[in-house]
């Protein structure tokens, strides 16, 4: 049971979710401290020519109205304050955005900017004196008593399940973490707010950043004239021109309609996913993902999650967006903290190198997070001929086959 001498510092943003949050820790009888995190400019952000545009559906943790905010907590009775981390956000995810843009590479700006959010969360709570952080996503925890390694888990309530966004903290900030709302579901949330009777904005589902149709001209003004590559766009199969394009900073790859691909084919634009970049020719492959698929990705980057055994193939999940289908295969252990996954099945397109995966150790449910990281590559295996990387194609897989096979004679 918590004491009063307990003084924990809780990441706010004006909506329910962690209003909820603070007002749970302070029945528990904690010493709560409330802290907005500013990573943007308050105010009319469509005048600020030194950021993206703002739009709700896609700031994470954009924080409306500190007045508004500061009074909610008031009436709560908890220290409120406003930390501005503008400078770290432009660093560490503004221009990381647009540097990934150019290399044509995916990026999850809500991870980054979640792992910018308790960086800055661990170093107020020293200067505070508060030995513990906490937030209102949702997610649990839990720490192996032999060891003392802490173990994320996804939140039962599946729909709202934010374990994705944390399955990359270390363990010194799982060791101070505090998830108040770990074991509820956001329908029990919603009651404890409307008997709060302080008003709060509702809890909002935020876009990746790197994903905006108009991502790739609202960076322009951050690109040198002379970095900005035309080229034109091809068609993989026939190498045909589609089109031609005013920038590669347009384009990623593994990127389809649904993240911002513009290639005016009538009919086809839904039937298309980049799968090559030449960045000095300015030329942009595209293909039907129905004809692309793989069977291996390789992560670089990995975190590995408590309790994960490195000896041993492990049967795993992984997950590559937010709330995306958790997918069946076998974690192998590498070097250099990467790891092979090996699908049960054929997956069809493409991953980007770059994005974010979260292997999980089960389908549903509560699951253990036990690995995340970053694609480098997404492949198949031919007997005789090792990996294949796309595009590739079934068909160009059984001439390589009947090739190897006309060698050996057969």
């Amino acid at each position: 049971m918590a004491t009063q001498s307990q003084k924990v510092l809780i990441a706010v943003t004006g909506r329910m979710d962690s209003a909820v949050a603070a007002y749970l820790l302070k029945k528990q009888g904690m010493e709560v401290h409330a802290v907005a995190v500013l990573f943007h400019a308050q105010g009319d952000s469509s005048s600020d020519k030194d950021a993206f545009t703002l739009d709700p559906k896609v700031v994470q943790y954009g924080l409306s109205d500190l007045n508004l905010i500061k009074k909610a907590y008031d009436s709560m009775e908890i220290p409120f304050y406003a930390v501005n981390a503008q400078e770290q956000y432009y660093a560490l995810v503004h221009d990381k955005v647009v540097a990934h843009r150019l290399m044509g590479r995916s990026y999850n700006s809500k991870v980054a900017t979640t792992q910018l959010l308790f960086d800055v969360l661990v170093e107020k709570a020293k200067v505070i004196g508060a030995k513990s952080i906490a937030t209102g996503h949702y997610a649990k925890l839990q720490m192996n008593q032999k060891s003392g390694e802490n173990s994320l888990f996804s939140s039962p309530d599946l729909v709202s399940d934010q374990s994705f966004l944390l399955a990359g903290l270390s363990q010194e900030q799982l060791a101070m973490l505090q998830l108040p709302l770990s074991d509820m579901r956001k329908a029990e949330t919603e009651k404890i707010a409307k008997m709060m009777g302080i008003k709060t904005e509702a809890s909002k589902k935020h876009l990746n950043v790197f994903e905006k149709p108009t991502l790739g001209k609202e960076i322009e003004p951050f690109l040198p004239p002379d970095i900005i590559t035309e080229g034109e766009v091809y068609q993989h199969q026939d190498d045909q021109m589609i089109t031609e394009h005013k920038g590669l900073h347009h384009f990623f790859l593994g990127q389809g309609v649904e993240t911002g691909l513009d290639i005016k084919r009538t009919g086809m634009e839904r039937d298309l996913v980049v799968v090559d970049i030449e960045s000095k020719s300015g030329k942009v492959v595209v293909e039907d993902p129905r004809k692309l698929f793989y069977t291996h990705v390789s992560l670089v980057g990995c975190r590995f999650g408590g309790g994960s055994n490195s000896i041993f193939p492990l049967d795993v999940y992984i997950q590559f967006k937010e709330h995306g289908e958790r997918i069946s295969g076998k974690l192998y252990f590498k070097n250099n903290q990467s790891c092979v996954v090996e699908f049960s099945n054929k997956q069809s397109g493409l991953v980007g190198r770059g994005t974010v995966a979260v292997v999980y150790a089960k389908a549903s449910g509560v699951a253990r997070v036990l690995a995340t990281g970053q694609i480098q590559n997404c492949f198949h295996m031919i007997k005789g001929h090792g990996r294949r990387f796309a595009p590739a194609s079934p068909d160009a897989d059984e001439e390589i086959e009947q090739s190897l096979k006309n060698q050996m004679g057969f």
